[in-house]
């Protein structure tokens, strides 16, 4: 029996075979998780009240452990009022498309960039909130709680952060409970750790615990749900963390630092109820944009060249309770795990 001939056709000769195929669902892109406002306590300041608000506070009032003399009236006491000041700040951006690549990109470019954009505002109010957190420890040094270089992030570590804010009446959040911003490698480190009354071994006594154990704590796409829950503190997990390298002068050796915060750590302030980009009520990631399709001239684009925009404009500021005595801890540890 003859055997086949070799193709007469094939993708050399045939020029429509040797076309590309675009895939219009786009690979994406890696982005931190940036819960840090969930943590911080939220103010207004108003519309049309100028650009500063201006946080109260009374000293307490300590023990009066002498008598009154029986049928005097005796003199009244004083109190002491402390104040701080954050003046408002505005920060915006911006991207805009013509109407030509509108018309001819093979992805909802608009709709896209608008999730590139919200991602790169969530972005700056975490940084903003993290630079902020980290500035506490130059007024309270108790804040910063720093291990060994070559000591790891443990359960003992959230104990103590949090039995040191207990010491100096730090209240929970309303929820009761306080709230943590950590990075994966820290979970990580404690839950590897396996000595005598760490995490893992107190886990793993009770089913519940178990289940915990099977798998390695994540979070929704939002940052929502908390990652750890220990000792008090509802963790949120984050790489958005300060990174100190050659720790403590050790060539090599990164610390990671983690935040635990108390009620009143950190006070967040909006300009007016609605803010330009509707923090915590949007519709991509608690980040809504201004975002818009230009169907008509206008005296700036008679020819209608820009086809859409999308933008953010808020207003913000973060800023700390007028008191010495701060509302957080943080912990710089090193890790294990790259």
């Amino acid at each position: 029996m003859p055997g086949y001939s070799p193709a007469s056709n094939t993708t050399a000769n045939l020029s429509q075979a040797q076309v590309i195929y675009y895939d219009r669902n786009f690979v994406a892109n890696l982005k931190a998780n940036t819960p840090h406002l969930r943590t911080t306590n939220r103010r207004e300041l108003p519309e049309n009240s100028g650009n500063q608000l201006e946080l109260f506070m009374y000293q307490t009032l300590g023990p009066n452990i002498s008598q009154s003399a029986e049928g005097t009236v005796g003199s009244g006491i004083s109190v002491s009022v402390l104040n701080n000041k954050a003046t408002i700040g505005q920060y915006a951006d911006y991207l805009n498309y013509s109407d030509l690549s509108l018309q001819t990109a093979i992805d909802p470019a608009l709709e896209n960039g608008q999730k590139e954009l919200a991602y790169r505002l969530g972005l700056t109010i975490a940084t903003l909130l993290k630079n902020t957190m980290d500035g506490t420890s130059t007024v309270d040094a108790s804040v910063a709680m720093p291990n060994a270089y070559n000591v790891l992030f443990t359960k003992s570590n959230i104990v103590t952060a949090v039995s040191s804010l207990l010491g100096r009446n730090v209240r929970a959040f309303q929820n009761g409970r306080m709230a943590g911003l950590v990075h994966p490698f820290p979970i990580g480190d404690a839950e590897n750790d396996q000595t005598y009354g760490g995490v893992t071994d107190i886990l793993k006594r009770t089913p519940q615990g178990q289940e915990k154990l099977s798998e390695l704590p994540t979070n929704d796409e939002d940052g929502d749900v908390p990652v750890l829950d220990w000792a008090g503190v509802s963790f949120f997990s984050t790489t958005v963390v300060t990174i100190t390298p050659n720790y403590q002068g050790h060539a090599g050796v990164n610390a990671l630092r983690t935040y635990i915060l108390g009620e009143n750590a950190v006070i967040s302030i909006s300009l007016g109820k609605k803010e330009g980009a509707q923090i915590g009520t949007g519709d991509w990631r608690n980040m809504e944009l201004w975002t818009n399709r230009y169907t008509t001239p206008s005296n700036s684009d008679p020819s209608r060249m820009i086809g859409g925009s999308t933008a953010y404009n808020v207003k913000f500021v973060p800023t700390l309770v007028p008191d010495l005595t701060m509302r957080m801890r943080y912990i710089d540890a090193p890790t294990a795990i790259s």
